[in-house]
């Protein structure tokens, strides 16, 4: 029997209407209903008109929250049938409990041995808010206990832990506490203790073994996408994992195509690296199926996440299974890479063994910068950041894109209007060899994209990754220039 949900009953499932902001109260409040399981699976959602007039807005502001979950993979829209809620993995109470402590329990900013020149996905270091960052190194410091300036929590500071727990609850509709987060020195970090924990066996061992079941015999499995960040595939490989690349198409991963035996995936759904792509509803559903029917985990790195520039950034696909999913981020993108500063959200069977592996790391991440970041959270300068580089990264990306759209019709540009770089098709390896050079010469960091595939003995597709945020009005014509003498717009030879 279907059940639909009364329109009047939508004000018992959202709670108190507020006297502003509206429509992100609507988006809210469905997602935490649905993710929460207080609205069940199947259930018919009423019609625009009807919600609309149920609680007082405009068709329009609800037809935008249903559209942005629907994209999210929360609703499910059926010709005929209208919208319904998604069918999702049982959704776990917030944890409570601290975790269990001691033994038991790229170019898109991976880390690369020795100097590197300026990766594609690195924000403009002249946006950097230094006055903002001095104010919040004074308050955080001052609010330091004596007994925080010892060798610190290799969790994370707690403070940060909750700020970071109250930040990504609120800008990427994540299903976490405090206890849920650890604090890391970037992402680059964070996937190089998790490759090693995997290849250990110690978070998703395969069926019948246990911890330790790594040890002498084939590698473990990790799907990523293909292509992908060159850092993250050194990275896997370093600890001992065996990266086996996924394609990606317009949709994103091809869920379709994922190894049965591997015991994780590496995904960056909200804006994948490099195609520029985001993982489909569907297929969003499908590797949360794909990760629950083996026990697997999956790594979500929010890769330019809150960068998004036409719309609000879609959430992460965590809150859709915490049990499964772990949620990789970082300052890298918005602030400055020179912060050692990330985070991982994980379920309680990882925060124990990555809090151990941290701590055998290097002891902890700088205490100081740690209450730093949690004071510019806490103020609201941090977000104020946010909206200000949206707004210079958006203008500089559509200035290239208007000044190649111009100069060379030919060319199309792939990926959602989001991040810090674009992928720009060639017509083959040697022109491809000619826009890197060509955009080295001219400062603007670039990388081929031959060079993103995972197992590829010989690519099948050729162009460049641009990064874009450093590139200002003036140096447009530079940009235009490398790839009109690439043959950018041409047919392949």
């Amino acid at each position: 029997m279907t059940t639909r949900l009364a329109p009047e009953a939508l004000l018992l499932v959202l709670g108190p209407r507020p006297a502003r902001d509206v429509g992100r109260w609507l988006q809210d409040g469905l997602r935490a209903a649905v993710v929460e399981g207080r609205v069940a699976a199947g259930t018919v959602l009423p019609s625009g008109r009807d919600a609309a007039v149920a609680l007082g807005l405009s068709r329009g502001t609800v037809t935008t929250a249903v559209d942005v979950l629907v994209g999210e993979g929360l609703l499910v829209s059926r010709p005929r049938s209208g919208v319904v809620v998604a069918a999702l993995p049982a959704a776990p109470s917030l944890r409570g409990a601290p975790p269990a402590r001691g033994p038991g329990a790229g170019s898109t900013g991976y880390g690369t041995a020795g100097p590197r020149p300026v990766s594609v996905g690195t924000p403009d270091p002249a946006l950097f808010p230094r006055a903002a960052w001095a104010r919040a190194v004074r308050d955080g410091v001052r609010g330091l206990a004596d007994a925080d300036l010892g060798y610190p929590d290799p969790q994370g500071l707690p403070a940060l832990r909750e700020a970071l727990a109250e930040h990504l609850r609120r800008s990427r509709g994540a299903h976490v506490t405090a206890h849920d987060v650890v604090v890391v020195s970037g992402v680059a970090q964070a996937l190089a203790l998790l490759a090693r924990l995997l290849a250990a066996g110690r978070v998703a061992p395969a069926p019948g073994s246990g911890p330790g079941a790594g040890a002498g015999t084939e590698p473990v499995t990790v799907a990523v996408e293909d292509p992908s960040s060159r850092g993250a595939l050194e990275l896997l490989r370093d600890a001992g994992t065996r990266p086996a690349g996924v394609p990606v198409d317009a949709d994103g991963l091809r869920t379709d195509l994922l190894p049965e035996d591997a015991r994780a995936a590496l995904v960056t759904p909200a804006h994948q690296f490099p195609l520029g792509v985001v993982l489909a509803p569907a297929r969003r559903r499908a590797l949360l199926a794909w990760a629950a029917a083996g026990d697997r985990l999956v790594l979500e790195d929010d890769y330019d996440a809150e960068l998004r520039y036409d719309r609000r950034p879609v959430a992460s696909v965590q809150p859709l299974d915490p049990e499964r999913v772990v949620l990789l981020g970082s300052v890298s993108k918005l602030l400055s890479p020179a912060l050692r500063l990330g985070w991982v959200v994980a379920p309680p069977r990882v925060v124990g063994p990555l809090v151990e592996a941290k701590r055998h790391a290097d002891l902890g991440t700088s205490v100081p910068e740690q209450a730093a970041l949690a004071a510019l959270l806490g103020s609201g300068a941090y977000q104020r950041h946010l909206r200000r580089a949206r707004v210079v990264y958006q203008r500089r990306r559509r200035a290239l894109l208007a000044a190649l759209g111009e100069a060379l019709p030919g060319v199309t540009v792939g990926g959602v209007a989001a991040g810090l770089h674009l992928v720009v098709p060639l017509p083959g390896p040697a022109a491809e060899d000619v826009a890197v050079d060509g955009l080295r010469a001219a400062d603007v960091p670039v990388e081929p994209l031959s060079g993103t595939g995972v197992e590829r003995a010989e690519p099948t597709e050729h162009g460049v990754v641009v990064g874009t945020a450093r590139v200002r009005e003036p140096d447009v014509a530079r940009v235009v220039d490398a790839l009109r003498a690439a043959g950018a717009g041409r047919p392949p030879a």
